[in-house]
């Protein structure tokens, strides 16, 4: 069975031993990451997403073409070392297949809210149970965000923004993630035999 820790890297590249700057992932509650399929939203289900992973707000992870059909049956869990500038924020994990012509589908999500913003800690988001094939060919892809709206209530930096007053007095959120040194960010996938 193939290792089942994936470590974050950008477009399939190994991790570095050398540690680097971080990823930074920019929230802006006005023009929120829209919500595309998945299990929390209307409609629900599996979406073509690559307009969404384009965004200026999204940061994605993509494998290397897979050598072999990948079997995924369970549950995934993603880790991710951040810290935010306000004492709130929220995160929001999707993971897809990419296919040789560019199109992303998802297949797997999670959502957590992280009340304790300003900690530089590891971020568990355990993902919707899941049991799939992907072929040899396409990639893995892992796509982060600081929203899934309307699915999920936008986060102002201290709380769930319920209404307009809290919308008004919401904060853009900056994000810093690190991958690509030791303690690093990483997929825990629940790969199966064929």
């Amino acid at each position: 069975i193939p290792n089942p820790h994936y470590p974050l890297s950008p477009e399939g590249t190994p991790p570095s031993p050398i540690p680097s700057s971080p990823d930074v992932l920019v929230h802006d509650p006005w023009r929120p990451v829209p919500s595309v399929g998945g299990h929390a939203a209307i409609p629900a289900g599996v979406f073509e997403r690559s307009h969404i992973d384009c965004r200026s707000d999204v940061l994605t992870y993509t494998s290397a073409p897979l050598i072999a059909d990948l079997h995924l049956l369970g549950d995934a869990i993603v880790e991710i070392v951040c810290s935010a500038d306000q004492p709130s924020y929220d995160l929001c994990a999707v993971l897809s297949q990419v296919y040789p012509d560019g199109k992303v589908y998802n297949f797997t999500q999670g959502y957590l809210h992280c009340p304790d913003g300003m900690n530089h800690t590891t971020r568990r988001i355990q993902l919707q149970t899941t049991c799939i094939r992907i072929p040899q060919g396409n990639s893995l892809r892992l796509s982060l965000s600081a929203a899934c709206y309307p699915a999920y209530a936008m986060n102002s930096g201290n709380s769930p923004v319920l209404d307009s007053d809290s919308l008004f007095h919401a904060q853009i959120i900056t994000i810093s993630v690190t991958c690509r040194d030791n303690n690093s960010s990483q997929i825990l996938l629940p790969i199966t035999q064929e």
